[in-house]
């Protein structure tokens, strides 16, 4: 047996994980959620004065906090370009690794047609295995011995 590669197979560093951006993106959007959630809570007017409520000092950000590469729990929306950068080149290098994958340059109507190629071949094997069950049942009926073979 050769050792030779399935010429349909995936690359080696193609795997599931080259497509999933959706963690990553998920998690910089709760990010700028949480950020935008506080900043509304900071905003609130306190009901007994109706002034705005004055931040207090745990509820301020740090400038290391809203930055996209720290481990923060806040992100701004201008920090969020900087924070889906690793989320473009992903893709930029999972569109690279499909392009090269066989048969991507194949129209939809090519696809199509094999498609139906493939069915209709699926029909004509399943109809030889409907006759041939019929003849072994047929041949099982007409062969049935009504004594011993032995006897004759």
């Amino acid at each position: 047996m050769s050792n030779e590669p399935h010429p349909l197979a995936l690359p080696p560093s193609f795997s599931p994980d080259t497509l999933d951006v959706l963690t990553e993106l998920y998690n910089v959007l709760q990010k700028v959620h949480e950020t935008a959630r506080e900043s509304l809570q900071n905003q609130e007017q306190d009901p007994a004065t109706g002034a705005p409520k004055l931040p207090t000092s745990t509820s301020t950000p740090s400038a290391a906090a809203m930055t996209a590469g720290g481990d923060g729990k806040r992100l701004t929306f201008k920090d969020v370009p900087n924070a889906t950068d690793g989320i473009k080149h992903k893709l930029q290098r999972a569109r690279e690794q499909v392009r090269g994958l066989p048969d991507m340059s194949r129209t939809v109507a090519e696809q199509d047609a094999e498609m139906r190629e493939l069915e209709a071949r699926i029909e004509k094997q399943r109809a030889l295995l409907e006759r041939l069950r019929e003849d072994g049942l047929a041949f099982g009926k007409n062969d049935a011995p009504t004594g011993d073979r032995m006897e004759t």
